[in-house]
């Protein structure tokens, strides 16, 4: 009887003190898990925005025709702001985040991102982006004006502007 309860004893003993190693592994091994499901969430988040923002828009209408729907367009959001040489700025917070413009073509003209700005690890804007584009493919159908999908678009990542966050620019 005696040393069943030595034996007792002796196994609650050490699971405490093995609780007291334990612990601070499981916390290590839980914020490590944390983190790569963060990064993994961010990677995702901006490899979707990179491929929408890739896509363009080519409009079948001279390009001063196409830069005033993108303008019309923009005149109805109040995210999109009129920027210097006619782009448009998407604001997430200032009035550049993204940049887009309307550039010729020898189909008309193409309406692009030239550039963006990351907050909290990835671009905040897509969705903006994605309404503009539908609003100037409205606004080009209300006149009679064909659209289709453009020429696909790729960003390289420019330098850091703060501990995490960084401005991309259309590569080519």
């Amino acid at each position: 009887m005696v040393p069943a309860l030595l034996l007792f004893g002796l196994l609650i003993l050490a699971i405490i003190v093995g609780a007291a190693f334990l612990r601070p592994w499981l916390n290590r091994s839980t914020a490590a898990a944390g983190r790569r499901a963060g990064d993994r969430f961010a990677r995702d988040q901006l490899d979707k925005a990179l491929a929408e923002f890739g896509r363009t828009l080519r409009i079948h209408a001279p390009a001063p025709e196409a830069r005033e729907l993108l303008t019309m367009a923009a005149a109805a959001g109040k995210d999109f702001l009129p920027l210097e040489d006619g782009a448009i700025g998407i604001r997430f917070v200032d009035p550049d985040d993204t940049v887009v413009r309307v550039t010729a073509d020898p189909m008309g003209a193409v309406l692009r991102v030239e550039t963006f700005r990351e907050y909290m690890g990835f671009p905040q804007t897509t969705a903006l982006w994605t309404e503009l584009r539908s609003r100037v493919a409205a606004a080009a159908g209300a006149r009679g004006i064909t659209v289709s999908d453009g020429p696909p678009v790729s960003y390289v990542r420019g330098a850091l502007l703060d501990d995490r966050n960084a401005r991309w620019s259309r590569s080519g």
